[in-house]
């Protein structure tokens, strides 16, 4: 079972799922959420994130949702940001969920 969930909305997700694909193909257990609606959340989603050891929350921005999610569920969410106006490639971001992952 995964012990590391990636957890996106919006844009991210094509990135996201690429990522996460491969660290698959390398033989990780990661587990992958993506939010639709932010607010209300899903009414199961603090009992999601509780069930992870690790939550990485990959973000085009400055970290935002990272920030409500641990404001609304007491989480500590690992936060990828990056503001540069171009996507995450799917490497880079495969690269940051093995780098956050690796003590889990």
């Amino acid at each position: 079972a995964a012990r590391t969930l990636v957890i996106g909305w919006g844009s991210t997700y094509g990135p996201i799922t690429a990522a996460v694909r491969r660290r698959r193909a390398a033989g990780h257990a990661v587990a992958q959420a993506h939010l639709r609606h932010l607010n209300p959340f899903p009414a199961n989603l603090g009992k999601v994130l509780a069930s992870y050891d690790r939550v990485i929350v990959p973000e085009m921005n400055l970290g935002q949702l990272a920030h409500l999610l641990r404001a609304a569920y007491v989480v500590d969410v690992r936060s990828f940001t990056q503001v540069t106006g171009l996507p995450f490639k799917a490497e880079q971001l495969a690269t940051a969920i093995a780098e956050e992952s690796a003590d889990v």
